[in-house]
C-alpha cells in the first residue's frame, strides 16, 4: 500500500517518532524552571504545551481504537493507499505550524499540571508509543472508509487516516509552542538561577 512510492502508515509512524525525538531533544536541552514558567501569562509555558499533547493522546486514543475494532469486527479492509478527507486536510493545513491563529482549548484538554522535565517526557513518549502501537494495527483496513468523530469538538467527522495525520500536525503545532516558550524566556534580560 504506497503512493508515489511511499507507505502513508509508514509516513505517519515517521512523524510520530519525529515528534518523540523532538520533545526530548527540547526537554533535555531546556533549564528545568524554562521549562515550567510561562513566557506570559496568557501564553503556556513547555511544560504545559507537552501536557496538553499527552491529555489529547490520552483523549484522542480511545476513539481511535473504537474505529479499529470497528474495521476489524466489520471487515472494512482495503488495498488502495488511506487519503485524507476534504475536512482532515483542512484541519491539517490549519494546526501545522507556525500557528496562524488561536483557539481557545476546550476544558478537558488544558493541562491539569504540568511535571518536571523527565516525568513530562516519560508521559509523552509512553503515549506516542500506544498511538504507534495503534497505527500499526491499522495495516490491512480500509482507513479511508472508517470514521471518526474528533473528541475536541463532537461536530467533526473525518476518516481514521485524517485522523491519524491531523494527531501529528497537532504534535508539530505544540512542539513549536513549546520551542517559542523556551525560546522567549531565554531572551528575557533577568538571569535565570541555575537549578542543576
Amino acid at each position: 500500500m504506497s503512493v508515489n512510492g511511499e507507505d502513508p502508515l509508514a509516513i505517519v509512524e515517521a512523524e510520530l517518532n519525529e515528534a518523540t525525538d523532538r520533545a526530548r531533544r527540547m526537554i533535555e536541552a531546556c533549564d528545568p524552571r524554562r521549562f515550567t514558567v510561562r513566557p506570559d501569562p496568557a501564553r503556556w509555558s513547555a511544560a504545559e504545551c507537552i501536557a496538553h499533547l499527552s491529555v489529547s493522546s490520552e483523549m484522542v486514543l480511545p476513539v481511535l481504537r473504537e474505529a479499529l475494532e470497528h474495521g476489524k469486527r466489520s471487515g472494512i479492509t482495503g488495498g488502495r493507499p488511506p487519503s485524507m478527507d476534504l475536512l482532515g486536510r483542512v484541519l491539517r493545513w490549519f494546526l501545522e505550524p507556525p500557528v496562524r491563529s488561536r483557539l481557545k482549548t476546550a476544558a478537558p484538554f488544558v493541562p491539569r499540571s504540568v511535571r518536571a522535565k523527565a516525568e513530562s517526557l516519560a508521559e509523552f513518549s509512553a503515549f506516542q508509543s500506544k498511538l504507534i502501537e495503534a497505527l500499526k494495527s491499522a495495516r490491512g483496513l480500509d482507513l479511508g472508509k472508517l470514521k471518526v468523530v474528533s473528541p475536541f469538538d463532537k461536530r467533526m467527522k473525518f476518516n481514521l487516516y485524517s485522523a491519524f495525520r491531523i494527531v501529528a500536525a497537532h504534535e508539530r503545532r505544540h512542539l513549536w509552542q513549546a520551542e517559542q516558550a523556551i525560546e522567549a524566556l531565554a531572551k528575557m534580560h533577568s538571569p535565570w538561577p541555575r537549578t542543576d
